[in-house]
């Protein structure tokens, strides 16, 4: 039989928890569920990617080669015929049309062996770039400030004096880009846009929400109406249509990227407003509140202060679950050409490509051009569960 301790209440802090702050609980409970702490270091890893995609990608993002269109991924080898180890290395690939099919037929020529060396440098005009945090300056202010690209190192590469064999180790694309490099670069604005557009749209929900709650009246109900108005527009159908509205004046990729966050985040505020404002009308009457008002704090100040801080731990989880939706949408609206316009690239606009020139039989000779869409399962699949490991991290019910 066993004895209960009376004085603790189910979901209550036990006394080891005594004196920790929330965020400490929280994170104590988090590295409890392993799937999330496995999506954490999932989204760790691509972020690291997308950050440093120059220094990864063994060719820049505006790549092209027309002479290997859709070549196949190479393959990488470690022994000589006579298997001895001899390092990575690949064999150059020769394309040639079948005359009675049309179709193209793709050879290996082992007649040499090129070799794969790391940390190798490009000096081309074409190669240098930005390293990263200095490549999160805007372009127009990096030519003001006189800022040009001088890096030249990339992890690996092929070893070939005349730079006419490439390395595909995931197959290259319509203009004979390589899929592997792409989608790095592709990471940058797919993951980036999400946090971006979130970002915004919690700001905006947090200081219509706490502004709502905290003054009432007919300032709560002319920002509640507001939300109501936008959850009655289908968001797919109005982020479609402004794009298209867009789309015409050719703007470029950085225009773009902003009017996409500045859409996502205009039609994604309302939710998290309408919650805000349900927290903040509980917090306004405790007594830290009134202690604020006694001592003559003003009205921005308590909502800014006191009460919106009260409300991180809702903001963390839903920070987690709104990212992935904004992610597939970048990707559809890409998809559908009203997204990144090339030369830069997105995760949306390869599958894009991807479904244009696959064919009919793509996805038996053309496979890896659909690479792209595992890297959108695997990092919306992760938010996902991210979101899940913090919303029961922060519910005293869901703790062990």
């Amino acid at each position: 039989m066993t004895r209960t301790n009376p004085d603790v209440t189910e979901g209550a802090p036990t006394r080891q928890e005594t004196g920790k702050s929330l965020f400490s609980i929280a994170w104590k409970q988090f590295l409890k569920h392993p799937l999330a702490r496995a999506s954490l270091f999932i989204l760790g890893f691509l972020y690291l990617l997308a950050a440093f995609a120059d220094f990864f990608a063994p060719y820049p993002e505006n790549f092209l080669n027309a002479y290997a269109t859709f070549q196949p991924p190479n393959k990488i080898r470690y022994r000589d015929q006579d298997n001895r180890w001899v390092g990575p290395y690949i064999y150059q690939m020769t394309k040639s049309i079948d005359m009675q099919t049309f179709e193209e037929i793709w050879t290996v020529d082992e007649s040499r062996r090129y070799p794969i060396k790391f940390f190798v440098r490009r000096e081309g005009v074409r190669e240098r770039y930005v390293p990263f945090p200095v490549n999160l300056i805007p372009i127009g202010l990096r030519h003001k400030l006189g800022i040009k690209p001088w890096a030249t190192l990339h992890l690996f590469g092929v070893d070939d004096p005349s730079d006419r064999t490439k390395l595909y180790l995931w197959g290259s694309d319509d203009v004979g880009s390589d899929v592997f490099s792409k989608i790095l670069f592709g990471a940058r604005v797919s993951l980036t846009i999400g946090i971006v557009a979130a970002l915004v749209s919690i700001a905006i929900g947090m200081i219509m929400g706490g502004i709502a709650g905290y003054f009432g009246g007919w300032i709560d109900e002319l920002i509640m109406r507001f939300v109501e108005v936008l959850a009655a527009i289908p968001d797919l159908f109005l982020l479609i249509a402004l794009s298209a509205t867009f789309y015409p004046l050719n703007l470029p990729s950085s225009a773009l990227f902003t009017l996409i966050v500045i859409v996502l985040s205009t039609v994604g505020w309302g939710g998290i407003a309408r919650t805000v404002r349900g927290q903040v009308l509980s917090l306004k009457e405790r007594d830290f509140t009134a202690a604020a008002k006694a001592i003559g704090s003003s009205n921005g100040r308590i909502i800014v202060r006191h009460l919106l801080p009260n409300t991180l731990s809702y903001v963390i989880v839903v920070l987690s679950l709104i990212v992935p939706s904004f992610i597939l949408v970048e990707s559809v609206l890409s998809f559908f050409g009203l997204g990144i316009q090339p030369p830069a690239t997105s995760w949306g606009l390869m599958l894009s490509t991807a479904q244009a020139f696959a064919g009919v039989t793509g996805l038996t000779e053309r496979w890896w051009i659909y690479t792209p869409g595992i890297f959108i399962f695997t990092s919306v699949l992760t938010w996902n569960l991210l979101g899940d490991g913090l919303r029961d991290a922060f519910d005293p019910r869901s703790r062990q």
